[in-house]
C-alpha cells in the first residue's frame, strides 16, 4: 500500500505540474465577480472528474486479478500505461515541431472573460474539461495492479485527487492568506507560468512519458 501511495502521489504531482493552463484560468477566474466561488466550482468539477474514474475503477474492475503480472487484466493495464506514455511523447514532439509564438499580450482569454456573465456552476464543467485524463488514467492503472481492497483504492484516490490540485489551489490559499496583496502576487504568478508554461510542460511530459512507457514495459515482460 505504501508503494502505491507514493506511486499516485507522484502521478498527482505530475498533473498539478503539468497543467500551467489551469493554474492561469483559477487566477483569471478570481478576477470575476464571485471569484472564488467560481474558483472552488473548478477545482470540485476537477476532483468530481478523478472521483468518477477511479469509482468505476473500485466498482466495476475491482476484483479481477491484476496482482499477477501473467494476467490478461494485469497486462491490459500494462499497455494501457505503454500507450499513454507513447501518446504523451507524440504530444511532446508536435509540441516542440511547433513553432513557439510570444503572446502579443498577457491578458487572459476571451472565452474566461465571458464567464462574468455566466452562472458560476459553469466552471464545474470548466474543471470536468481541463483535467488531465491520461495521468488520471495511468494513476487508476496503477491501483488496479496493486490488487488492494476498495478502502485503499479510495484513499489512492484520495491521495492522487489531493496532489493533482496543489498548483490550481495555490491562487486560492494566496487569496485567503493575503487578500490585500494577492491581486500583485497572482498577476505576477500568471505571468510567470505564462511565460515558461511550455518549457513546463515539454520536460514534465518527457519525463512522465518515458516513465509509464518503462514501468508498463517492465511488467509485461517481468513474469
Amino acid at each position: 500500500m505504501g508503494t502505491l501511495i507514493l506511486e499516485v502521489a507522484a502521478l498527482g504531482l505530475a498533473v498539478a505540474v503539468t497543467s500551467p493552463g489551469s493554474v492561469v484560468a483559477i487566477i483569471a477566474l478570481l478576477s470575476l465577480s464571485s471569484g472564488v466561488r467560481r474558483a472552488v466550482a473548478f477545482i470540485v468539477g476537477w476532483l468530481i472528474a478523478i472521483g468518477v474514474i477511479f469509482a468505476l475503477t473500485i466498482l466495476v474492475l475491482h476484483g479481477q486479478d491484476f496482482h499477477s503480472r501473467s494476467t490478461s487484466p494485469s497486462r491490459t493495464a500494462s499497455w494501457v500505461e505503454v500507450v499513454l506514455g507513447c501518446l504523451l511523447l507524440l504530444v511532446v514532439a508536435r509540441m516542440y515541431r511547433r513553432p513557439q509564438q510570444k503572446p502579443k499580450n498577457q491578458s487572459q482569454p476571451k472565452w474566461l472573460a465571458r464567464l462574468d456573465s455566466s452562472n458560476w456552476l459553469l466552471e464545474v464543467v470548466v474543471g470536468l474539461v481541463m483535467l488531465s485524463y491520461a495521468l488520471t488514467l495511468a494513476a487508476a492503472a496503477e491501483t488496479l495492479k496493486a490488487n488492494v481492497g476498495s478502502v485503499d483504492a479510495a484513499v489512492a484516490g484520495l491521495v492522487f485527487a489531493a496532489a493533482s490540485i496543489t498548483t490550481i489551489a495555490a491562487p486560492l490559499v494566496v487569496v485567503a492568506v493575503a487578500p490585500e496583496r494577492a491581486g500583485a502576487v497572482l498577476t505576477n504568478l500568471r505571468d510567470w507560468v505564462l511565460a515558461h508554461s511550455r518549457s513546463i510542460l515539454l520536460i514534465a511530459l518527457v519525463v512522465i512519458g518515458v516513465a509509464l512507457i518503462a514501468k508498463g514495459a517492465y511488467d509485461l515482460v517481468a513474469y
